[in-house]
């Protein structure tokens, strides 16, 4: 389910930038349009690492849970601190680049909570 997911939100993602970058040539400032596959880039990977992390996890029955979601936090708050910083130092260099960016982490973001909550509502059906 997860790999389905994961690429019906790639290409909707990649979709909805394209559209993205073409209204951001034509009605805003050019760097804008550069930073959009910027953070659709940046919160596709932060998604794959996320996805590849939990899954080179060993579950032992002994192991409390706690342990393993303490392994798998410290990845993600470092990747996310990551993130944050290169889209605060984008926006510090230059505000349309950085919102660029910003708008393209919100746009992946969307399409993956979107087809997320898409695959969970189908898999709840009963034919």
């Amino acid at each position: 389910m997860m790999a389905t997911t994961m690429r019906r939100t790639v290409i909707s993602a990649a979709l909805m930038g394209v559209g993205l970058v073409l209204v951001a040539l034509a009605e805003f400032p050019p760097l804008s349009a550069v930073g959009l596959p910027i953070g659709i880039l940046g919160a596709w990977y932060n998604i794959r690492f996320l996805d590849r992390s939990i899954g080179k996890l060993e579950v032992d029955p002994d192991q409390p849970m706690k342990v393993l979601r303490k392994r798998v936090r410290g990845g993600v708050t470092l990747r996310l601190a990551i993130l944050t910083a290169v889209v605060l130092g984008l926006v510090i260099l230059s505000r349309p680049l950085g919102f660029g960016a910003l708008v393209g982490l919100m746009v992946f973001q969307f399409c993956f909570i979107v087809n997320l909550s898409r695959a969970s509502l189908a898999s709840g059906k009963t034919e």
